[in-house]
């Protein structure tokens, strides 16, 4: 049988990354949302939420745990957010199993994960892409997003590795800067590289 291909897709907040994602979906190839995962285990997961109540008191919220309950502990720093993310991640990690278990016999896998460096989430990856643009354009892209001030986008960045360094460790870059046709073009090619190259 063909090995398995698995290709992580990630950047910096505001670089593309969902319009990168949703044009693989387009081309029918199986795509791990990682930001869906996580809420879905917020809202379904009996454990997740079992083990949130035990760890952080007052975070489970009719039924689900709350992202406002969590989001105001990191800001009175009661809670770390890197603390929050290693809670999260074992969780992740089975979604991604399933994922995995789901689409055994399909050539080529999307792993769409934010954090994919900073959560070592590229153990898992073949190859990675990472989308980039220019730091003004992906400053003007977050705080034109609804609710966003600088503060939230301080605590976002802060967790990012740069994007230099991201790109430097990256197999693929595609800068989303110069147009959706120019992306699509640009994922294409590198599907049709993995997909013929095997």
């Amino acid at each position: 049988m063909r090995k398995k291909i698995v290709l992580g897709l990630t950047g910096n907040i505001g670089s593309g990354k969902t319009t990168a994602a949703g044009m693989f979906r387009e081309m029918v190839l199986p795509v791990f949302d990682a930001d869906s995962a996580v809420h879905r285990i917020m809202r379904d997961n009996v454990r997740a939420k079992e083990y949130f109540d035990r760890r952080i008191k007052g975070s489970v919220v009719d039924g689900e745990i709350s992202r406002s309950v969590l989001s105001d502990k990191i800001r009175n720093k009661e809670l770390d957010v890197r603390e929050l993310e290693q809670m999260l991640w074992p969780f992740a990690l089975e979604e991604l199993q399933k994922f995995f278990e789901r689409h055994s016999y399909e050539p080529l896998l999307i792993l769409d994960v934010p954090l994919l460096y900073e959560s070592g989430w590229d153990s898992y990856c073949d190859k990675v892409i990472v989308m980039e643009a220019p730091e003004e354009i992906l400053k003007q892209r977050v705080m034109s997003r609804p609710g966003m001030n600088e503060e939230k986008y301080a605590l976002l960045t802060t967790r990012q590795l740069s994007q230099q360094e991201k790109c430097k460790r990256a197999d693929f870059r595609v800068d989303s800067s110069k147009g959706f046709d120019f992306v699509r073009a640009e994922l294409e090619k590198i599907r049709d590289e993995l997909l013929c190259g095997k």
